[in-house]
């Protein structure tokens, strides 16, 4: 898994790429979110468009970044959701628990309009 990060204002876009899996270093995911709320960021967007596979571990790495932004009172949003993950997010109960969007920038349309 490689993430790529981007940050404007309270907003952090995370890039992720590869496939999401216990083989890949442990935290990875959740220290990037974690470092982007020590860094002020109270919204996060994980693009998951470019991810083709993501095992039981890393769907616990999402749920514990939306845990952490909510308790400071942030979103974390999935964009561009493969229909593989999207059926896992639903097998696992889990597809009413993330906001989900086509495209990144749909994402954070949603997140301006709600901000004004």
């Amino acid at each position: 898994m490689k993430i790529q990060e981007r940050v404007s204002n309270d907003l952090g876009i995370l890039r992720l790429t590869g496939r999401l899996t216990i083989n890949d270093e442990p935290g990875l995911l959740k220290d990037a979110v974690a470092g982007l709320v020590r860094r002020g960021v109270r919204h996060v967007i994980i693009d998951l468009s470019e991810v083709r596979f993501i095992d039981s571990t890393r769907l616990g790495e999402l749920i514990a970044a939306h845990v952490t932004l909510s308790r400071e009172g942030g979103r974390l949003i999935l964009a561009g959701t493969p229909p593989r993950i999207l059926e896992l997010l639903r097998l696992s109960s889990l597809a009413d628990v993330f906001e989900r969007f086509d495209t990144v920038e749909a994402a954070t349309a949603a997140l301006s309009s709600t901000a004004a």
